[in-house]
């Protein structure tokens, strides 16, 4: 597990129980999700790794979390800690699942399973508002679902396109907000650039605005009250944008430009590949050679800082 110093950049690194991936973090701790494979049943047992950010030591939990059939389903999975609980969105034998976990043993507690179908990718969720936010993810449709924390009760919450698909999630206060693709049929040309939309809800559920028709960058990320999307432009073509997102307009306005070794797109291959901290945005790149950038909340004018290239 690195730890990376967002002012010095200087890193930092502690030694795992076992490689994890999937991480997600709260209660003073980080949580990934673990394998182990069992070669006669052919099946693979979920575990969660829990690493602590005092102590810097990791422990998993003896409990078995889930099992999987396919090694590839494992690609398509997702962790979340909300509310004091982990959240595990996977394609399980029944199909695709959302299972409450204790944050302290990894047993499960509650069993979703009309959610929606996990698209080619992994699947989305978040927390906002005492809720639980699911998406499919990229190629899984319209299906967008919000499950109350304290009840378990669950509601569809409209999208306003017609065909469309949820490729990111981001909470900001008391705001929901979500980048989507809109298809214009059921049927789209390759050559067709789709329009990329967010759109703004609040925690029940209620649409209160969607940006106008431009290419928004592929990932969220708020920061200190205000929401920005970072990743390619119309194209792979360099430079990857740093944009604001206006939120009453929705509109953006570019703040940045990177220019990674690998191109802007390079970012995609690599999950959750944008956070931030502090007032800085720090975006990874995949490579060769991966790159990662921190970009420092713009006051005026935008400061940009290329701070380490591995």
């Amino acid at each position: 597990m690195g730890r990376l110093s967002p002012k010095t950049m200087a890193l930092t690194s502690y030694p795992l129980s076992t490689c994890g991936f999937n991480l997600t973090a709260g209660a003073g701790a980080i949580f990934l999700e673990t394998t182990v494979a069992n070669v006669k049943s052919e099946t693979y047992a979920i575990h969660i790794e829990r690493f602590s950010t005092s102590s810097h030591i990791s422990t998993v939990f003896r409990t078995v979390s889930a099992t999987m059939f396919l090694g590839s389903d494992i690609a398509h999975t997702q962790l979340a800690y909300v509310a004091g609980l982990l959240w595990f969105y996977a394609w399980l034998p029944e199909g695709a699942e959302v299972l409450e976990l204790s944050a302290k043993t990894g047993a499960v507690e509650r069993v979703f399973r009309s959610v929606p179908q996990i698209g080619g990718a992994e699947p989305i969720i978040t927390g906002a508002g005492g809720q639980v936010w699911l998406a499919g993810g990229a190629g899984s449709g319209a299906d967008f679902l919000r499950i109350d924390v304290r009840s378990g009760a669950s509601r569809v919450v409209r999208l306003p396109g017609r065909y469309a698909s949820v490729y990111n999630l981001a909470s900001a206060g008391g705001s929901l907000f979500l980048l989507y693709l809109v298809y214009p049929s059921t049927t789209v040309s390759a050559r067709t650039g789709l329009p990329s939309h967010v759109a703004h809800f609040n925690t029940n559920g209620k649409l209160l605005g969607v940006s106008p028709n431009e290419q928004v960058a592929t990932w969220l990320v708020p920061l200190s009250g205000r929401l920005f999307a970072v990743g390619p432009g119309t194209s792979c073509a360099p430079p990857a944008l740093v944009q604001e997102v206006n939120e009453r307009t929705l509109r953006t306005s570019v703040i940045a430009r990177l220019f990674p070794p690998g191109g802007p797109c390079a970012s995609e291959s690599v999950y959750r590949s944008v956070g931030a901290v502090g007032h800085s945005i720090f975006v990874l790149f995949g490579g060769p050679p991966a790159s990662l950038y921190r970009v420092t909340q713009p006051t005026s004018p935008p400061l940009l800082d290329r701070a380490v290239q591995t």
